[in-house]
């Protein structure tokens, strides 16, 4: 059972949970996480973006918390030590490259630690911090130079052909209009482990809060899984508690309760 007179973690979804219709950390949210560090707490964020792919407004914000898991447990960095990465091998990313290519049903965006790259396939465009793709050779030379962590697939549902090809080596956390690619036993779960084997915290001691899909790992494995208001069923159905809405300051609600 979670003690709050001792140390604890809190891990903390992005979209859908810490923020809600910009990258613009609610006021409450900042407050809350800022008075549960000021008791000894630590936070986390733990997204399904790789460090990449966290727009810089954002990354300003969350540059004073206790640490960044990103590409859902494929890099762990407490304070600016990394202590885990995960990536995707080169060779795994030009494979699934060349299948998106032969499919132009598809689209990709290869998150890495310093950018993004996409695969539009006519069928998408790169926003400002994305570099487009339109050939192996490109792709491979962007790689050079970076580590991909999370690759995001969409224009329709994964197939069952793309998934049996690549079973062994990815997991994939589907979601509406795309999916999430990581490496083969990654999800934020792990991410957190790595966190307590890094801090000393006891596993009793984490609250973990998210929406969707992708954060069922980590709410199973936290002492205390939240789920937001607006979560997806198959998260409100499995979690320990339900708070408000990211509309409505869920997150400081919720270490209001059980930290404050």
């Amino acid at each position: 059972m979670l003690n709050p007179k001792e140390k604890c973690a809190v891990f903390l979804d992005i979209d859908g949970t810490l923020i809600a219709d910009s990258f613009i950390i609610p006021p409450e949210n900042l407050k809350a996480i800022k008075a549960a560090r000021a008791k000894g707490h630590m936070v986390f964020v733990n997204t399904g973006r790789s460090w990449g792919n966290i727009p810089p407004v954002l990354m300003e914000q969350i540059k004073d918390f206790d640490g960044i898991i990103a590409g859902s447990g494929a890099m762990v960095k407490i304070v600016n030590e990394t202590v885990f990465s995960g990536s995707l091998s080169n060779d795994l990313v030009f494979r699934i490259a060349e299948f998106v290519f032969s499919n132009p049903q598809y689209w990709a965006t290869f998150e890495g630690y310093y950018s993004n790259y996409v695969i539009t396939n006519g069928i998408r465009h790169c926003n400002e911090f994305q570099q487009h793709i339109g050939s192996m050779s490109e792709l491979k030379k962007a790689c050079e130079a970076d580590e991909i962590q999370v690759i995001a697939m969409g224009g329709e549902p994964i197939s069952e052909e793309f998934e049996t090809l690549f079973a062994d080596e990815i997991t994939v956390f589907q979601f509406s209009y795309y999916a999430d690619l990581v490496k083969k036993g990654l999800n934020k779960a792990v991410g957190i482990e790595k966190v307590l084997e890094f801090t000393g915290i006891r596993r009793e001691n984490t609250i973990a809060i998210g929406d969707s899909n992708n954060d069922y790992d980590m709410l199973k494995y936290a002492g205390i899984g939240v789920a937001m208001a607006n979560s997806q069923q198959s998260i409100l159905d499995m979690a320990d508690y339900i708070t408000d809405s990211n509309s409505e300051n869920g997150v400081a609600k919720a270490i209001e309760k059980f930290l404050l």
